[in-house]
């Protein structure tokens, strides 16, 4: 998510944070299931990571 964030702070950097996560919303929306897992396993190692640091 921060890395196609970045891109699209890059290509229109006069979008607001809003359109932006509408953006990401819209592009997740469109990845199939196997598109998604590293993203799912990488948010399940920071949820680990911040239960065991907090």
């Amino acid at each position: 998510s921060q890395i196609e964030r970045r891109k699209i702070m890059e290509e229109s950097p006069d979008v607001h944070n809003a359109e932006i996560s509408k953006r990401l919303g819209k592009r997740w929306k469109l990845l199939r299931d196997t598109e998604k897992v590293p993203f799912v396993r990488e948010a399940e190692r920071l949820r680990l990571k911040h239960m065991a640091d907090y």
